[in-house]
């Protein structure tokens, strides 16, 4: 492979599709070898002038065909230090209800599941909200951290309300999806669930548990799942490492996209 006149790695450009643009090339060239393994998470790309020059292209255009890069979650600017090759990307799917671990599992993506403590405190304001509880109702609160190729990416917080599904023990949340025990031992199966998710900027106890810098943007996820009969099982909280995941979901022509636009002041 080739390198750049500081010893680092830099690709080479295999030629453009049916005149595509310029950048589109890049784009592609750079995706195949992050994907193929060549360009490895954690590696610095060569200078956007040295990139620049190896491909005859001015700087915009480089910077054009990053920045698609960069809004896939492909790569991550850090800041004083250049542009690195991102970890492992977790699809992230929003029109389907089931564990996480297993959903990557499927992908062929090993998700390792740390459990950092079950606690059972007062409810949360927002979880009794969400619940349906009394203000101060004891909940069992779950403390997880998600990690992919030994780096956190997301830290989730979850709240069962009072019954039978409550009543669970540490070694059974690390080795069974928490699903599957609410829906053992409660009788109820997970039918559908809302969820919200807005940027969050990182505060220094929670980049210390991702592992990010202090004051960098991440994703909040707050979601309520239900049963059949419309009752609320579950109230999750998951602080999520933008970089690290990408988002899909299904989109039909006969549906009615569900989307609302809320100013916060």
């Amino acid at each position: 492979m080739p390198t750049s006149s500081s010893g680092r790695p830099r690709p080479q450009l295999t030629g453009s599709q049916g005149g595509e643009p310029k950048y589109q090339a890049i784009y592609r060239h750079l995706l195949a070898q992050i994907d193929g393994g060549e360009l490895e998470p954690g590696q610095p790309l060569p200078s956007q002038r040295e990139l620049g020059t190896y491909y005859g292209v001015s700087l915009m255009t480089v910077r054009q065909a990053l920045q698609r890069l960069s809004a896939e979650g492909r790569i991550e600017q850090r800041h004083g230090l250049g542009t690195f090759v991102a970890g492992t990307v977790i699809p992230y799917g929003l029109n389907s209800l089931g564990s996480l671990a297993e959903g990557l599992a499927g992908q062929g993506i090993d998700l390792e599941t740390v459990l950092l403590g079950v606690r059972r405190p007062p409810a949360p304001a927002w979880v009794a909200a969400e619940l349906g509880l009394e203000p101060g109702t004891e909940v069992t609160a779950i403390e997880r951290l998600r990690v992919v190729d030994g780096s956190p990416v997301i830290h989730q917080l979850s709240y069962v309300p009072p019954g039978p599904a409550a009543e669970l023990g540490d070694d059974e949340l690390g080795r069974v999806p928490l699903y599957r025990l609410i829906e053992e031992r409660g009788g109820a199966s997970p039918a559908w669930a809302t969820e919200a998710i807005k940027p969050v900027v990182l505060s220094e106890e929670q980049a210390a548990l991702l592992r990010r810098p202090a004051g960098g943007a991440a994703l909040m996820s707050t979601r309520v799942t239900y049963d059949a009969a419309d009752r609320p099982l579950l109230a999750d909280r998951a602080l999520m490492c933008a970089s690290h995941l990408v988002f899909t979901t299904k989109r039909q022509a006969t549906q009615e996209p569900a989307v609302t636009l809320r100013l916060d002041h």
